[in-house]
């Protein structure tokens, strides 16, 4: 007996480059792909808020859209001026640090890449550089809370944070393999109180001294991506899908060439829809954190195009798999119906012979 399909959908976190992840998700609805159970880092449980909150996935992709084409459009991240200029200084003794951090793809490693560790000693942990009242002023205007509370069920990947300077050392010790940080840990947010759900997609998102960490039940949580670093076990939130239950999981990738293992989920089929060219749209030793912070219509509307593109690529691969699967499936059921009719047919005849006796 063949077990029914569950599929969940890993959304990764990277920046502005969770653009990408709008036209994924354009093309799994054209394709009729249906999702059973989402999880999220960083930017990817943002956008996997609003998908959990539609109606369908045809619904989340016109309303991912929509909040892409305004983040395109309008201010999104807004500095806090004193802990800025104090960043400014400290910069100036910063050039010329090796680069570090860059396997991850995530938006703590191209901060730390561009700016060198030491500049973010000029903050403390109790500030941050940038303000999150864009993004709570996004949310209040995009996200319907009861819609999310009775929605597809949703894993923010949180990291137990430190201190936003420890958390910081801990990846670059983790990065030269000297060190590691801990692991991430998978809210569901539908198990939350609705008064700290978006509490926990802020936290998925903070990165550390850049924006503030969150109280959730106690416990203070940053960006999910630096749970597990070597592995990537909290910027690729498959975990919590597998326990869930889901033996497929579609797993997006927003850095180029993440080394993120599928075969750590040898019993789930892993569908993964990696960047087919590079997802680089700046030069220069800034180039990864410009490409990060990035959010302009123009590399939104790329990267949304990329997405779409790529995924249509990695759909087309699949279709005859898929197709002879179902082909398959079908004529099993066929022969199970014959069986059962003649069965059926065979004991009405034994009947009718039992009355001519």
């Amino acid at each position: 007996m063949n077990q029914p399909i569950k599929v969940g959908l890993a959304l990764s976190g990277g920046g502005a480059i969770g653009a990408y992840q709008v036209g994924v998700i354009r093309a799994l609805a054209e394709s009729g792909t249906e999702i059973h159970c989402i999880a999220g880092a960083s930017i990817g449980a943002l956008n996997g808020a609003i998908l959990s909150s539609s109606a369908s996935l045809e619904q989340g992709a016109a309303r991912m859209g929509e909040i892409w084409h305004h983040l395109g459009t309008n201010e999104v991240l807004k500095f806090n001026k004193s802990a800025y200029l104090r960043l400014l200084t400290q910069y100036g003794l910063a050039m010329g640090l090796s680069p570090l951090l860059s396997k991850s793809g995530t938006l703590l490693g191209a901060l730390i890449n561009g700016l060198g560790i030491r500049s973010f000693s000029a903050l403390q942990d109790d500030e941050s550089l940038l303000s999150d009242q864009p993004l709570i002023e996004l949310m209040n205007q995009f996200l319907d809370p009861d819609a999310l509370a009775s929605g597809t069920p949703l894993y923010a990947s949180l990291y137990p944070t430190e201190g936003g300077f420890s958390d910081i050392i801990s990846c670059a010790l983790a990065e030269f393999g000297v060190g590691k940080t801990q692991d991430s840990e998978f809210q569901l947010i539908q198990a939350l109180p609705q008064t700290l759900q978006r509490e926990a997609l802020l936290a998925s998102a903070a990165l550390p001294l850049l924006f503030q960490s969150r109280d959730i039940n106690g416990k203070h949580y940053s960006d999910g991506g630096m749970g597990g670093w070597a592995t990537l076990q909290g910027n690729t939130p498959v975990t919590p899908l597998v326990d869930a239950g889901c033996n497929m999981v579609i797993v997006t990738h927003l850095s180029d060439g993440s080394l993120w293992d599928r075969h750590h989920f040898p019993d789930t089929t892993v569908l993964e829809i990696r960047p087919q060219t590079s997802l680089s749209r700046n030069e220069g030793v800034l180039g990864g954190m410009k490409d990060l912070l990035g959010f302009t219509a123009e590399n939104i509307d790329s990267w949304i195009d990329q997405g779409y593109r790529d995924t249509l690529a990695v759909m087309a691969r699949i279709k005859a798999p898929i197709q002879s699967r179902q082909a398959l499936n079908t004529s099993v059921s066929t022969l199970e119906n014959s069986e059962s009719y003649h069965a059926q047919s065979n004991a009405l005849l034994q009947s009718a012979m039992a009355r001519l006796k």
